[in-house]
């Protein structure tokens, strides 16, 4: 791979399913930072660099059982990272710490387990949505861009940035069960 040619996901799939040496590689250019943000937001900094690194060596070590056809790669990645999240917080709840000081007491704006199922869930279901759709949403609700400043960066009309946003909100809805 020279530094001008970057793989689209097509490429970079056909490379995992054949174990190609650089896929592993591409696969965490491309998804690795949704993998951390994923797990950075589920169980904190520190342990988000350890489950970033077992989701892509479980993946790589597994990636036979990846099937093209019934999703795109990383759906099927966040859907590992899930269970690495959903690992390790089964065994911090084995490893209970007491409490000593004010300043280890939990954050009481931290996320509860119900929280970072609903976040990976829509997490997953941009990555099958794909692009524009996941870019918009990703744009407007992790970097905080205006639908103006969205449809500038994309080269997209406004009107057609903000039907996305609402088709693609109505679905993450849907998904979720409706309004909480």
């Amino acid at each position: 791979m020279t530094a001008a040619h970057v793989p689209d996901d097509e490429q970079i799939v056909r490379g995992w399913v054949d174990g190609g040496a650089e896929a592993l590689e591409q696969a965490y250019r491309r998804w690795g930072s949704l993998v951390h943000g994923l797990a950075r937001r589920a169980v904190g900094p520190h342990d988000a660099e350890d489950v970033t690194q077992q989701v892509f060596v479980s993946a790589w070590r597994g990636r036979e059982s990846y099937d093209p056809a019934s999703g795109p790669l990383g759906a099927w990645l966040v859907g590992i990272t899930r269970r690495r999240i959903a690992d390790l917080l089964r065994s911090r709840h084995r490893h209970v710490e007491v409490v000593t000081d004010r300043e280890d007491l939990p954050d009481r704006g931290s996320w509860s387990e119900a929280d970072i199922d609903d976040l990976i869930t829509i997490y997953e279901e941009l990555e099958r949505i794909g692009e524009p759709q996941r870019g918009i949403i990703l744009l407007a609700y992790v970097e905080g861009l205006t639908q103006r400043e969205i449809a500038e960066r994309l080269g997209l009309p406004l009107g057609t940035v903000k039907t996305h946003t609402n088709r693609t909100l109505s679905r993450l809805r849907t998904l979720l069960g409706g309004a909480r």
